[in-house]
């Protein structure tokens, strides 16, 4: 009984082995299909990545390309598991998958307009302006400001396509609409007319002046309003049709109109618009330079500095005493190097200033901060601009400070009683 138990206990050993192997032998057989399948998937993405190498580079793939077919694939999924879904139709997860195009969730998609971005008064004290677009691609117009002329006149100055305004004839129109309906002067509108400062210098962008002038005085019992521009582009590139772009330029408050100013006797004698600053200036140029004109204008003088890059912390150390004391205006107009126009959109800047400073002085000038104005002895800048009172605006001819930066061909052929270089003077 002994052996046969013995035995028995053999046999038995030996099928508890040959299932254990049985059983090892199937996870083994498992793990190698897996283990071949996964090797196979592996040999074939390197074998793409290898191709990808070779192939010339017209024919690669871009992260946008894998992306697009990602979104593909994503969206073919999401189809077919809403298709064979069983849930029922009322249930919140195939509603939410076959939401029809007009719902909350597509309309969420879809970008609103940015904000119109307003002036601010940094810490520094400098003005920072603000420039919005309208429009698509080369935007349709940027606007800088708009301001008044008179109680029936307004100037809005900004940028516009350069190729828009050279292939296609852009068309502006003005619309005053009252704050209050009970106002006397209901809403209304007016063709409005462009001015090109800098037409032949422009680039992407060139500058325009546009001109609104109604047909009677608007907001004149000061109880508020807006002014809209309507930009049309009639055609541009495509004249089957027409876009037009209408926004918001100009905004008074009710009681915020000031009628006096038109006439009052202005604030300065002379108010300075600069062009627009850049690159590395010196501060100790600059100090030359502020010092100077400031005792040159007198108390009764305003400079407007305008900022694109230039005016950096020891620039700013120099002009501060001067902000402090109400002589330098810092407006800080960096973020109009966005739109490509012509050295810095000067024209834009130094239009600008002309129209938001008209009333403010009797005297604009228009010059750079490499420039001085010369006047020989026993003469004053009032003395030399009474003698041009009879007229409205004048020029001064370049003379350069150094005889070593002259020609000697062009000795003795310059006017040397005074100058400066490429600038102009204004009467307001």
């Amino acid at each position: 009984m002994g052996k046969e138990r013995s035995e028995k206990e053999k046999v038995g050993g030996g099928e508890h082995n040959k299932r254990n192997m049985f059983v090892s032998c199937v996870v083994m057989n498992s793990c190698a299909a897996e283990l071949k399948l996964a090797l196979t998937a592996l040999l074939v993405l390197c074998s793409i990545a290898t191709l990808f190498q070779i192939l010339p580079s017209r024919f690669a793939i871009s992260a946008s390309d894998l992306r697009f077919c990602i979104s593909r694939i994503t969206t073919t999924t999401t189809t077919t598991t809403t298709t064979t879904s069983i849930a029922p139709l009322n249930s919140s997860s195939s509603t939410t998958s076959i939401a029809p195009l007009n719902s909350s969730t597509t309309a969420s998609l879809t970008p609103s307009p940015p904000s119109a971005q307003k002036e601010q008064v940094a810490a520094n004290g400098a003005i920072k302006r603000g420039f919005n677009p309208y429009g698509s691609a080369a935007y349709n117009f940027i606007t800088m400001g708009a301001y008044r002329g008179g109680s029936d006149t307004f100037a809005i100055i900004g940028l516009a396509s350069k190729p828009l305004l050279l292939y296609s004839k852009p068309t502006y129109q003005c619309e005053w609409v009252p704050e209050s309906s009970s106002a006397s002067n209901s809403t209304f509108s007016t063709v409005s007319y462009r001015i090109l400062p800098d037409w032949g210098y422009g680039r992407v962008y060139t500058v325009v002046v546009v001109n609104c002038t109604f047909s009677e005085a608007v907001n004149g019992e000061n109880s508020g309003g807006k002014l809209f521009l309507e930009a049309s582009t009639s055609g541009g590139g495509d004249k089957n049709f027409n876009i037009t772009d209408r926004f918001e330029v100009l905004n008074e408050s009710p009681g915020d109109l000031n009628m006096t100013l038109f006439s009052s006797k202005p604030k300065y004698d002379y108010l300075y618009c600069g062009s627009p600053l850049y690159g590395g200036l010196s501060p100790q140029r600059v100090r030359e330079w502020i010092a100077y004109h400031v005792r040159l204008f007198g108390e009764r003088s305003h400079f407007v500095i305008h900022d694109a890059g230039g005016v950096h912390e020891e620039v700013l150390e120099v002009l501060k005493p001067w902000m402090e004391l109400g002589y330098v205006t810092l407006q800080d107009i960096k973020e109009q190097e966005r739109f490509d126009g012509y050295y810095h959109n000067q024209f834009m800047v130094v239009n600008d200033c002309l129209h938001r400073y008209k009333f403010a002085a009797k005297w604009m000038f228009f010059f750079d901060v490499d420039e001085y104005i010369y006047l020989p002895p026993k003469n004053t800048i009032k003395s030399v601009l009474d003698s041009l009172s009879d007229y409205t605006q004048f020029t001064f001819e370049q003379m350069p400070m150094s005889s070593k930066l002259c020609l000697s061909a062009d000795y003795g052929r310059y006017y040397r009683k005074w100058g400066y270089g490429e600038s102009w003077c204004t009467e307001t």
